[in-house]
């Protein structure tokens, strides 16, 4: 019988769902048309007709989940409050790379609705986790394990202690971040699908990766996850710095099922390719033809090297008599998947029989993606044992004097995170590394990033093939890299304070988003506690846009003065946010026209972008948008005026997704004024667009 799985899906087995297929039949949930429906008949229809849809791809698998996501969306415009289509965009979102959207539709599904459904709990608690709000995640993965063991699932209950110790090790880990820039290849490399396992030639100029994006109309997906098949990408890096779009690699590599890269020799003219036809995924050789410029059809990989279970990352040392790789042979392993390791007989030519690294490196857990220095005397790789924060983090070893290899160490935050972390690798001019991740701000799956090494406040002594790497701050998350015995000063600026309800005080969960003002890209993301505590950290004291988010509550939109913030003592802000009510009013600055015309300017989309969240944060409110003149010229015109300027907004706010039915429009001219029209800094006052709360 042969197997088509990938090399991510040989990864995550049990990853897609936490019940056997039995269990999700006993406990299947099911959107019925009489619950759906609301009283509001306009618009069900199509909303029904989306909802379907949106099942069929969701019971397609993972791979499908984003498809299913938009039509849930779209259903959601129509009834926001039914459970089960919460709990569904949230775990449709929960494997993309907004987490944070994740937890925002299961916490209204469990809020709503706690007993929904049995997994409800764990993919809540999977949600803080991967936000790294660890104790609330443990307070969802205990409620979650109470119930599992009420209905006798051990299995789960042994996997919610595994979590809950990810959360120990996650909170120690984040304390002490690393000095590195982590940023994105772009896409030019990455795109909206699952990019992975980038490996370098010699001089760093070229790259070869793994993809699962979509072909064309020719495309097939694997019924395993119903993701595209994997196929094999190289990109070229220009004299200018620039690495050009990835392109399918040429020759007999890639085929109709899955090819994924899992290694490369050190000369560069071997590679190692996962194909998961057969024993769950076996390793074959690629060679590089000697005087032409194309790779030849791949060959099986010497027999006492495959086992009838999967193999997958493969390196070879620099003097290429050592053979590292991932085997799952039950043979040779002690439990999941291990690093196993073979030497050349230099009589024959041939791969001794593979070793097992031992239980210093290997765990009961799945081992994968060895990367070794150019010496050989340090490896890096990924595990889901040790003292991970959670899925697979990067870890690292070294030769110790007495020929051993070393207790692995967790390579530290931000370069880990509580989500998979897969693939390290550094090239050979050691400024850099790469490695594959899912972080907010991606292009939407798993991409390549690459890590900057920053140095610390002590200079570290390194041997120059041996310079590490980098990681950074990426759009949403903060960090830095260094060797984490010898940070010795906090260069971090804190900000530390609350979200609080302006009239009471009290505390508020929410979202809290800090952009980098200079460079128009998010800094930090904070999430408060239900009490609304929060703290954050940059790398420079600065002016930061600050943009607040809480279901129930006016957007709030401000900026932060940390010029003068130290890296001794946290700076403290509070934010007040209004509470929504019915008749609140409120004015929308820069929002610009055309002269005497009703034709909006880009430049008022910003502020707009601010109405249309707040409408999506808060599904059940509908707006009047209003718009206002000074007296100069007559009632008639400035009525027609303001009355057409209005509907331009709201033209533009439903155009990117919201429903008109939760709008209304009209003109005031210049019968409700804020400001004097005798002077001209009143008469401008007066010139507005307004929104007013018709419901909520």
């Amino acid at each position: 019988m042969k197997s088509i799985l990938s090399l991510l899906a040989f990864l995550f087995l049990i990853e897609f769902s936490i019940f056997s297929q039995k269990e999700k039949d006993e406990y299947e949930l099911k959107i019925k048309k009489k619950d759906f429906k609301t009283e509001q008949e306009e618009g069900l229809k199509e909303a029904w007709k989306s909802l379907k849809l949106a099942e069929v791809y969701f019971d397609g698998g993972v791979g499908t989940y984003p498809l299913a996501r938009d039509h849930y969306l779209f259903a959601y415009q129509y009834n926001s409050e039914n459970a089960i289509l919460n709990y569904r965009i949230g775990v449709c979102y929960l494997y993309t790379d907004d987490k944070f959207e994740a937890l925002k539709y299961l916490r209204k599904a469990f809020n709503g609705t706690p007993d929904l459904h049995p997994d409800l709990e764990y993919y809540l608690g999977r949600a803080y986790h991967l936000v790294m709000d660890f104790d609330k995640a443990t307070e969802h993965y205990k409620g979650f394990r109470t119930k599992a063991s009420a209905l006798g699932m051990i299995d789960k209950v042994v996997e919610i202690d595994k979590l809950l110790m990810e959360c120990i090790s996650g909170k120690e880990i984040i304390e002490n971040p690393l000095r590195v820039i982590i940023a994105n290849m772009g896409d030019s490399i990455n795109s909206n699908a699952d990019d992975y396992f980038s490996i370098f030639n010699a001089d760093g100029t070229l790259m070869y990766l793994t993809s699962r994006r979509s072909q064309g109309k020719k495309d097939v997906r694997n019924p395993y996850d119903n993701k595209y098949f994997e196929d094999i990408y190289y990109s070229k890096l220009d004299d200018k710095g620039v690495w050009s779009a990835a392109r399918l690699l040429e020759g007999k590599i890639n085929t109709t099922s899955n090819e994924s890269l899992v290694g490369m020799s050190p000369e560069g003219d071997k590679l190692f390719i996962y194909s998961g036809k057969k024993h769950g995924g076996d390793v074959l050789i690629a060679s590089h033809h000697p005087t032409k410029d194309f790779w030849k059809s791949p060959k099986k990989m010497q027999k006492n090297l495959r086992s009838e279970q999967a193999e997958g990352s493969v390196f070879l040392n620099a003097s290429q008599d050592t053979l590292y790789f991932i085997s799952a042979n039950e043979e040779l392993t002690q439990g999941g998947k291990d690093i196993l390791y073979t030497t050349l007989d230099q009589e024959t030519g041939k791969w001794k029989d593979p070793v097992n690294m031992g239980s210093l490196i290997n765990t009961s857990y799945d081992e994968e993606g060895i990367f070794l220095t150019p010496l050989g005397n340090e490896m890096y790789f990924s595990s889901k044992g040790h003292n991970t924060m959670g899925g697979f983090d990067i870890f690292y070893t070294y030769i110790q004097e007495d020929g051993t290899w070393s207790d692995p160490k967790n390579i530290g935050y931000p370069i880990n995170t509580p989500d998979n972390d897969l693939f390290f690798s550094i090239p050979e001019n050691g400024n850099y590394a790469y490695y594959s991740t899912i972080r907010n701000g991606g292009m939407g799956a798993k991409d390549i990033y690459k890590i900057t090494f920053l140095g610390s406040e002590k200079e570290l002594i390194l041997d120059a093939e041996d310079i590490l790497i980098s990681g950074i701050p990426d759009e949403k998350k903060i960090g830095f890299y260094s060797l984490p015995e010898l940070i010795e000063i906090d260069s971090f600026y804190y900000l530390t304070g609350r979200i609080v309800d302006s009239e009471t005080g009290a505390g508020l969960f929410g979202k809290i988003e800090f952009i980098d003002i200079d460079n128009s890209v998010v800094a930090a993301t904070a999430i408060s506690s239900d009490s609304g505590e929060y703290k954050v950290k940059f790398t420079e004291g600065k002016n930061y846009g600050v943009e607040v988010v809480v279901k129930d509550y006016l957007f709030y939109l401000d900026v932060v003065n940390m010029t003068k913030a130290t890296t001794d003592e946290a700076m403290v802000v509070d934010f007040r946010l209004d509470k929504i009510k019915v008749g609140t009013k409120v004015v929308l600055e820069n929002i610009y026209f055309e002269t005497s015309k009703a034709t909006l300017k880009s430049d008022s989309y910003d502020q707009l972008n601010q109405v249309i969240k707040l409408l999506e944060n808060n599904e059940t409110i509908r707006l009047e948008i209003s718009g206002h003149t000074d007296n100069t010229g007559s009632l008639k015109i400035n009525t027609k005026l303001s009355e057409e300027r209005a509907k331009a907004v709201v033209d533009y706010i439903v155009s990117q997704g919201i429903s008109s039915s939760r709008l209304e429009w009209k003109g005031y001219a210049f019968t409700q004024p804020i400001g004097p029209n005798d002077t001209e800094e009143g008469r401008e006052k007066n010139r507005r667009v307004e929104f007013k709360v018709l419901s909520k």
